[in-house]
């Protein structure tokens, strides 16, 4: 059952994300397809076409990533906190399973979503740049080179923490809205505006929090300087944890309002 319903989260909400795939592919080859055409063609006033077609290939990128995290976290919402909670809830799974593969596809989309928002650009600007995959590599070589040699870190390590926080953020944010959701459906009345505003103090409440924890660790590290401490690593380090942390609460309050506290519609 539990296979079942992985794979059945996968069809439901890729029917939805793999749309805004679509748009934003088609975004990008008409971007390319015109900015090759201003090329051949030389004049200034396509040129000026080239520039709006740009700017509607932007706001299409926004759309296609803020558009399938939004439905996202909807999704979330809807399957587990509204009428149609009760069906999912009557499975044959536990609660936590359940709010696994719920978490665990929905942050597979969004990962996707990132990578092809990064593609897309990407290609773009290799068009633009008249280079290829293996100028493209050589560019990221450098530019990982130059800012590890800036930091004073392995350059190994910055990818890995680059990457770690990526994946962090993502999951930070997917998490916050699913805790904000898993709050406000304890509501009797608005279960949805609650859930929002649940999300907007949580956001203000983990960014005040963040900043005093940063500056303890600035007066934790101007004592422990002369110790042989690398300000970079220190720095990678703690937002490291820090991210981790809001992850832990985010998820631990889905969890717990889940396992002990549903309240449906």
């Amino acid at each position: 059952m539990l296979g079942k319903l992985w794979k059945q989260e996968l069809k439901t909400q890729g029917k939805t994300v793999s749309v805004m795939y679509g748009v934003l592919a088609a975004a990008t080859l008409l971007t390319i397809v015109f900015y090759y055409i201003s090329r051949f063609v030389g004049e200034s006033g396509f040129g000026t076409v080239f520039m709006a077609v740009c700017a509607i290939y932007g706001i299409t990128l926004c759309v296609a990533f803020v558009g399938n995290f939004i439905y996202l976290c909807f999704h979330f919402y809807q399957s587990m906190y509204s009428a149609q909670g009760y069906l999912t809830h009557t499975l044959p799974l536990k609660s936590t399973q359940i709010l696994h593969v719920k978490i665990g596809v929905s942050f597979l989309y969004l990962c996707l979503t990132g990578i092809c928002a990064a593609v897309s650009f990407l290609s773009i600007g290799m068009a633009v740049e008249g280079i290829g995959i293996g100028g493209l590599l050589d560019v990221f070589q450098k530019a990982i080179q130059e800012t590890s040699r800036e930091l004073g870190v392995p350059g190994g390590i910055f990818v890995l923490f680059f990457l770690a926080m990526y994946l962090l953020g993502l999951l930070n944010a997917l998490l916050l809205f699913f805790a904000g959701s898993s709050i406000g459906q304890l509501s009797h009345r608005s279960k949805g505006a609650y859930g929002i505003a649940a999300s907007i103090g949580m956001y203000y409440a983990s960014q005040i929090v963040s900043l005093a924890a940063v500056f303890l660790g600035f007066l934790l590290f101007t004592k422990l300087a002369g110790s042989g401490f690398s300000a970079s690593l220190w720095a990678m380090g703690g937002a490291s944890v820090m991210m981790l942390c809001w992850v832990s609460v985010y998820y631990t309050i889905c969890r717990v309002i889940v396992q002990k506290h549903l309240n449906l519609e």
